[in-house]
């Protein structure tokens, strides 16, 4: 063994003695406190899995699946079972994996860094591809999940055209007097947020103090209405005591802006997607009621999306909320406090943001937008064909995905109210076998017709009902804007004037009538006779589509001739005849017989001529 090589790497008390002057259990000692070679080796070991599992952290959530919103709008303006759902399908990342670079600066360096890293393009998140072919989405019906049928996909970027492709935003904005210099900051986001505004977005803006909302636009679909009243609130509202209930101020404006979008659809579209903007320096003071760890429960209350936490009629729709930091220097427990409060509240796994803007640094405001706006870009639409639904106003849907790599976490909506109907549900009709089968044989008074689709009523057939729609019967140009309350009448309405027709036979696949003897519903002249008809579940009291554009309309021909009735007459008139002539033929022979010519003459005797003879 090398001693003096040991003496050279253990920086021994006696090292700068000769080598000689070492004694022999010295340098024994050290060679004992050497790390084995089976020490060393674990110890490299250790390191290197440490090492991965700390490179492979960033990557190491899995993919997850978030729906945003189950739309059945489209359902009354299409008039098939189509639902739209906005789901957000992204790789999430620690927001401590990207602030944690700027752990080595202070004070308002450190802020900045952090707000630099936060805003960089999908900092937080990695986007996947929606893969419909490994994506299973189920409405249950009688405790069976019943799969719906994927329709289309689009991102939500590339669909600002399409009717309800929007965001309708609630702009909160702290006007307390701590704000001070930092609300013309905060201000300069709120106007960027409303200039952002696409076709079909909307926005209530709302400002607050140190006790509750004070300013409140209501929704508002108009870019330069919102704009004006954001603009008319020039400076902060006086102070009003050392504290504030900043989390109850928060979750009080979420409600009451939320809950109005019910009443705001009578007076303009609501969108598909929300979101919630909160622009604060996050101070409570000593306000026992917002603590840092009161932002988490607000957040969470958000992303179940229930305005109010027990609502069982409104349609459930989670919220990513914005949080915007304007750091307030104050006492260290305070500002930590505000800090972690505003962090808290992001809920960065549906589509959330956090970012800081220190006073004097309005020039963020773009650059926050862009971020948020970059992101939401990225959710899909998609549309499924669903064709049954739970008879209740709650209903259950479950978003699952299957052999995918990386595995990807689904989603659900377990029991809660979307906004369908049951009994405005269209039925899920085949219109193109319908019409095949029409174009092969024809529809006509007092036949049949056969009616193909997914009714699941399997073979219950008395629950399906036949309306043929008379001619000069209307129907409904468009269910557009409409309410469902006004989509039933329209309903009621069309298959009230019509006649109904004899269910046959049906199954989960189709159903066939009897065709009502009636004429009046028959429309066109010559090859361009038509029918309108309405097919009704009278149990769920859903029916196809209404609509002008949409009614089911099938070939139609008049009543054929009943050839073999006509033969059978034809035939039995022939017999008649040939019996009437042979009944005339009896009756003249007879006659004959009875009166035929009469025998030869004989002279009749006359007088006795002379002599008693007869004269000759």
């Amino acid at each position: 063994m090398d001693y003096a090589h040991v003496l050279h790497c253990r920086q021994l008390p006696t090292s700068r003695q000769p080598l000689t002057t070492v004694s022999h259990n010295e340098v024994r000692r050290v060679i004992d406190e050497r790390p084995s070679r089976r020490h060393l080796r674990s110890l490299v070991i250790l390191g290197v899995l440490l090492m991965a599992a700390l490179m492979a952290s960033p990557v190491a959530a899995a993919p997850e699946a978030h729906i945003l919103r189950i739309d059945p709008r489209a359902s009354l303006v299409e008039g098939e079972p189509v639902l739209t759902t906005v789901i957000e399908l992204v790789q999430n990342k620690r927001m401590s994996e990207i602030t944690s670079r700027c752990a080595f600066e202070t004070g308002n360096a450190n802020l900045d860094c952090q707000a630099n890293a936060l805003e960089k393009p999908k900092a937080l998140y990695d986007v996947f591809p929606f893969p419909e072919e490994n994506a299973f989405f189920t409405v249950t019906v009688d405790g069976t999940d019943r799969p719906a049928t994927f329709i289309s996909k689009t991102r939500w970027g590339a669909s600002y055209d399409q009717d309800g492709v929007g965001t309708a935003w609630l702009l909160v904005v702290d006007a307390a007097q701590s704000m001070g210099r930092r609300f013309k900051a905060a201000r300069s986001v709120a106007r960027e947020f409303v200039q952002s505004m696409g076709p079909n977005d909307i926005v209530n803006v709302m400002f607050f103090n140190d006790r509750a909302i004070v300013r409140d636009s209501k929704w508002l679909a108009k870019k330069s209405s919102a704009l004006a009243f954001v603009d008319s609130v020039g400076g902060t509202f006086p102070a009003q005591g050392r504290t504030r209930q900043l989390f109850q101020i928060i979750k009080q404006a979420a409600t009451d802006g939320f809950r109005e979008l019910g009443n705001a659809g009578s007076r303009i579209s609501v969108p598909m997607h929300q979101a919630m903007v909160v622009l604060s320096n996050g101070v409570s003071g000593s306000d026992i009621g917002s603590p840092a760890q009161s932002a988490l429960l607000l957040k969470q209350y958000m992303t179940k999306g229930r305005f109010p936490e027990d609502n069982k009629t409104l349609p459930k729709s989670p919220v990513p909320i914005v949080s915007v930091w304007f750091p307030t220097r104050k006492m260290e427990e305070v500002f930590q406090n505000a800090r972690q409060f505003m962090e808290n509240l992001a809920n960065n796994e549906i589509g959330g943001f956090y970012s800081i803007v220190r006073s004097g640094q309005g020039y963020r405001a773009k650059r926050i937008v862009t971020a948020v706006r970059r992101r939401f870009d990225q959710m899909h639409i998609i549309k499924w064909r669903v064709a049954c639904i739970a008879p209740t106003i709650g209903q259950t849907f479950k978003l699952v995905f299957k052999s995918t790599k990386p595995a990807i976490a689904g989603d659900n909506f377990i029991n809660v109210p979307v906004g369908i109907d049951p009994s405005s549900w269209p039925l899920d009709i085949d219109v193109e076998a319908t019409k095949r089968a029409a174009k092969k044989s024809a529809i006509y008074p007092g036949g049949e017709v056969k009616i193909f689709g997914d009714f699941c009523w399997g073979s219950d057939h008395k629950r399906a009902q036949l309306y043929m729609i008379p001619k000069k019967q209307p129907a409904p140009a468009s269910l557009k804007g409409q309410s469902v309350e006004n989509a039933r009448k329209a309903q009621k309405k069309l298959i009230e004037a019509g006649m109904v027709g004899k269910s046959l036979n049906s199954g989960d696949s189709f159903v066939e009538f009897e065709v009502p003897e009636k004429t009046k519903w028959l429309s066109g002249k010559g090859d361009k006779l038509s029918g309108r008809l309405v097919v009704v579940d009278s149990r769920a009291y859903r029916s196809s589509a209404i609509t002008a554009d949409k009614i089911l309309t099938l070939r139609a021909q008049k009543k054929p001739l009943n050839y073999f009735l006509i033969g059978g007459l034809t035939f039995g008139g022939v017999i008649l005849i040939l019996l009437l002539i042979q009944v005339f033929r009896g009756g003249g022979g007879r006659r004959g017989r009875r009166g035929g010519p009469p025998p030869p003459h004989m002279p009749q005797a006359g007088p006795p001529g002379p002599g008693g003879y007869p004269p000759r």
